[in-house]
């Protein structure tokens, strides 16, 4: 004991000797700490930064034979993670179904003529989301639907559908998970009236893929290229993107932040929110000009989807005439501006009208 003693004794000593180099020695590593998570910071802040599904920056990472661009929007991610499983889901777009959930989550949204004039949405959703949401309303599938989410090789939510659409189902065992005969992943919004109230629960169609091995989905991805500074002084600045199908409250329009460098939603000539109450942007607007035809006494509609037609492509606040190319059914829709160079489309969100032959289009420039 009298050892121990003498050994806690001689200690303090040395303490007291050398107390002043002690601490400073501590208040020199907190500071080497400090500037190197400075540093750490700033490179963050000036790398080639990439945005995620919200439209904010993310992260910036140099990793280039461990990461690849994610095939749905571009984003740089680590190997392996590029094409995760993808759900589709057609969105009521009536008046009595606004606002819709979960569609600032979407990481491409098809905007596509239905009955009526009253369009519909076919929102695409990455599996890979951490958080848990709402989808819809869902409504019913039209074969154009299938169509489109086949190319992504998504699940498809609808609630119902016609039944030219029901059939293809079947016969081409397409992947669809129908609210009808499976209500576990879907429930009934109460405030809002039917049949504009059926919403998808995120958390348990993530259970569905898992129970059914639905990892990733593959298919063509767009060419994409990160958000740099830009020179507009050969470029005329496109404002305002208007479409109109002569009912007001349908009435869609995207307007410009020059500052952001996105576009922002209007629907009836109001900023169009989604349920979180976030403004609806994206980062691209295609407007992909179809052809139409009424089948029957319901209006519904065939929608030729293959071949080649007008487009007008715009990103970074230009809008630049195009077409639009689909050979074949497995194929993806590839878009191409008048001197046939293939759209090169912005890291993040894209929104792409079908636009038929009663909806007009007007841009207008600063």
């Amino acid at each position: 004991m009298t050892f121990i003693k003498r050994k806690i004794n001689k200690t303090k000593k040395i303490f007291k000797k050398y107390k002043i180099f002690f601490y400073s020695f501590f208040i020199f590593l907190l500071l080497i700490f400090s500037v190197f998570i400075l540093i750490k910071k700033n490179s963050q802040e000036s790398g080639d930064n990439y945005f995620d599904n919200s439209g904010g920056v993310e992260i910036e990472e140099h990793c280039d034979d461990f990461c690849q661009n994610r095939l749905i929007d571009g984003q740089r991610v680590s190997l392996g993670e590029e094409n995760p499983f993808l759900i589709s889901a057609v969105l009521d777009n009536h008046s009595l179904a606004r606002p819709q959930f979960g569609l600032n989550r979407a990481s491409l949204v098809y905007d596509i003529p239905a009955e009526g004039g009253i369009n519909r949405y076919l929102a695409f959703f990455r599996s890979d989301l951490e958080d848990n949401f709402e989808i819809g309303p869902i409504r019913s599938a039209r074969p154009y639907f299938l169509e489109i989410s086949s190319e992504y090789e998504a699940l498809m939510l609808h609630c119902g559908g016609s039944p030219e659409a029901l059939a293809r189902i079947i016969k081409e065992k397409l992947l669809t998970l129908n609210e009808f005969y499976n209500s576990y992943y879907f429930f009934r919004y109460s405030r809002y009236q039917a049949p504009h109230n059926v919403l998808a629960d995120y958390s348990r169609i993530k259970e569905y893929l898992e129970d059914n091995d639905l990892n990733s989905s593959d298919f063509t991805s767009w060419k994409f290229k990160s958000k740099n500074e830009i020179d507009y002084s050969n470029f005329e600045i496109s404002n305002k993107i208007a479409l109109s199908n002569g009912q007001y409250q349908y009435d869609s329009a995207w307007n410009y932040d020059y500052d952001r460098n996105v576009y922002l939603k209007e629907m009836a000539h109001q900023k169009q929110v989604d349920d979180n109450g976030e403004v609806i942007f994206v980062d691209n607007v295609i407007l992909q000009f179809i052809k139409t035809e009424v089948l029957d006494s319901e209006l519904r509609l065939r929608i030729n989807l293959l071949g080649e037609g007008e487009a007008i492509i715009c990103l970074d606040g230009v809008c630049r005439d195009g077409y639009w190319k689909k050979i074949k059914n497995s194929d993806r829709t590839i878009y191409y501006y008048n001197n046939d160079e293939e759209v090169v489309f912005n890291i993040g969100k894209t929104w792409v009208h079908l636009v038929d032959e009663k909806t007009s289009v007007e841009i207008n420039s600063l």
